[in-house]
């Protein structure tokens, strides 16, 4: 199955919108993308597929879209291409992978991805093609590392969460270098995410479900992306004193213990 053809999807969004009065556009995103899309989103409507996916960067109906941008620059030959390799190289699963538009409310950066067991999605803007390489490693990585947990999203731990970021970005790192890293891995000392791992992270590291996590990897009371910051570096000091190959099928205590971490 691998990458779709979404750009065929969006040109009949868009010659659709020209026959649909703009109130529809809503309604004509759910019915012409959203519901294609049923079969990766157990009991779920595409209006709520819509505003699930919306929420992780997917352009919002109303927008106008610039289809043909992201078909100069290559976006789906690139993505396949690299699939190929990186399908080869960590014995990855055969996934759909969806390219879709980036909303143009997304300020802070020009992607955004989002990982599910059984599929993956790229919002896009215009990016350098090693930018592009790049997401799509960090979600296909997190595909991998799903398939290898064998667990719902729901049984996924908060240690769990912080392996599965911190492997993505150190394939990134492995991959295509420093250059494409999140920016916000520098943001703390070692000693600081060493202290509030202690403090909040160590008492709850068996916290299970993906929504009950965003506070500890995103922020809000806790300092921003402090739980990215960890993950990373609790992955980056394990590659230190071990080998990275097949690190996608550590578990996850194995590599807690290996890192600076360790209980």
């Amino acid at each position: 199955m691998s990458v779709i053809s979404t750009d065929d999807w969006l040109h009949e969004f868009k010659t659709s919108q020209k026959l649909t009065h703009s109130r529809e556009f809503e309604d004509l995103q759910c019915t012409i993308l959203c519901s294609r899309l049923l079969g990766h989103f157990k009991d779920g409507t595409p209006q709520q597929i819509q505003f699930e996916l919306q929420q992780q960067g997917l352009f919002r109906a109303h927008e106008n879209i610039d289809i043909k941008k992201l078909q100069d620059q290559n976006a789906w030959q690139i993505v396949r291409e690299e699939l190929f390799y990186l399908k080869k190289k960590w014995g990855g699963p055969d996934i759909p992978i969806y390219i879709f538009p980036l909303t143009q409310e997304q300020s802070v950066t020009n992607k955004n991805g989002v990982a599910y067991p059984d599929a993956l999605f790229l919002f896009i803007g215009e990016l350098e093609r090693q930018e592009l390489q790049a997401l799509l490693a960090h979600e296909y990585n997190h595909v991998c590392r799903l398939r290898y947990l064998n667990k719902s999203l729901g049984e996924v731990t908060l240690l769990d969460s912080l392996i599965i970021e911190g492997l993505a970005e150190c394939a990134v790192e492995e991959l295509y270098g420093a250059k494409w890293l999140a920016p916000w891995l520098k943001d703390y000392s070692t000693d600081k995410m060493l202290a509030i791992w202690k403090t909040y992270f160590l008492p709850n590291m068996n916290v299970k479900g993906l929504d009950h996590h965003i506070e500890f990897l995103y922020g809000g009371e806790l300092p921003s992306h402090i739980g990215y910051c960890i993950g990373y570096e609790m992955v980056r000091t394990y590659i230190q004193k071990h080998a990275s190959n097949k690190l996608h099928e550590k578990h996850s205590e194995e590599i807690l213990t290996g890192s600076i971490f360790s209980l």
